[in-house]
């Protein structure tokens, strides 16, 4: 399959762009950086251990620290508010601006809060392209009017793709537009895992990938 230069290319971010795993570590590290500063305790094991019990990690800090449950509100927000340490998937970059080069256009359509996904887009420095964030639309994949809205400032546009991974939300909506729809397959260490045989065909992608350096094939 070729595609010309006369579409617009849509992105997801997390666990497609890069893995949200890291992101996870990240912010985990962050709280215990700051638990260490401010009391005088390392709970990197405590978190370690939570994750291994599949444990809820911010109850398991606030017990260890012998602090009121409510202390884990502000865990949460330096876990959401921190400056992340996460790098894009091998072959993002390349593929990224070769497609720019080759594309009317390239936007992320991302969930989350919109300061915590900025914040990622910053990191990785992706903050040059359009990103539609659901908190700034209060809506979520698979709501239709971010796709609705790339749709009409691009009303000359040949056609258009989205690149995704969760089964769940991502490629139903394009697929109902018509538009191109591109898994990326889970290596493994993906949050929401792809359970294909869980879901109706209209809930899959057109064509599957196994990393972004395929995706410089589909150029013309």
């Amino acid at each position: 399959m070729k595609i010309n230069n006369q579409y617009v290319w849509v992105f997801d971010l997390d666990d497609t762009l890069y893995s949200e795993l890291e992101y996870q570590k990240s912010g985990y590290k962050a709280i215990a950086d700051f638990v260490r500063n401010i009391y005088k305790q390392d709970v990197e094991q405590v978190i370690e251990v939570a994750i291994s019990n599949k444990q809820d990690v911010l109850n398991e800090i606030c017990n260890y620290l012998s602090v009121p449950l409510s202390v884990k509100d502000s865990f949460l927000w330096l876990y959401r508010l921190h400056f992340p340490q996460i790098r894009l998937y091998n072959g993002v970059l390349e593929a990224l601006s070769m497609i720019e080069s080759n594309s009317v256009a390239l936007s992320i359509i991302t969930d989350g809060r919109s300061v915590s996904q900025r914040l990622k887009v910053l990191a990785l420095g992706l903050d040059c392209y359009e990103v539609l964030i659901s908190e700034d639309w209060q809506e979520l994949k698979p709501q239709p009017e971010r796709f609705h809205y790339i749709q009409n400032k691009y009303p000359n546009a040949y056609g258009f793709i989205y690149v995704g991974d969760n089964l769940k939300k991502d490629f139903i909506t394009p697929n109902q537009l018509g538009w191109i729809t591109i898994g990326l397959k889970d290596a493994g260490n993906n949050i929401h895992k792809q359970k294909t045989e869980l879901v109706d065909a209209c809930y899959l992608p057109k064509i599957w990938i196994d990393s972004f350096t395929e995706l410089q094939e589909f150029l013309c």
